[in-house]
């Protein structure tokens, strides 16, 4: 078995057992947040309307989406898309990352 193979198999256990533990009551994260391993399962946990509410706090917080970019929320969204920044020159921060 291959390195890539490998890391993809236990990537998807360890996803396996954070479903699993949404699923019996349990979340995805405690102390150290979601970051990208996680990020995916949001919607395991969370409907759209939660996470569109937790973006929106976000937005409050960083609205220049400085903070931790492509990280918690399942798709990358920018504060903009829900009309909380303006933009300058028809520039994002952070263009690199995909948006939906």
């Amino acid at each position: 078995m291959k390195e890539g193979e490998r890391l993809g198999r236990a990537e998807a256990f360890g996803a396996d057992i954070l479903r699993l533990c949404v699923k019996v009551g349990g979340v995805l994260s405690g102390e150290h947040g979601v970051g990208v391993e996680k990020r995916d399962l949001m919607t395991d946990q969370f409907s759209e309307s939660d996470l569109k509410q937790q973006h929106r706090i976000k937005c409050a917080f960083d609205s220049q989406g400085l903070f931790n970019p492509g990280k918690v929320f399942p798709t990358l969204s920018a504060c903009v898309e829900l009309g909380h920044i303006h933009v300058h020159g028809a520039q994002l921060p952070h263009p690199h990352l995909p948006r939906f």
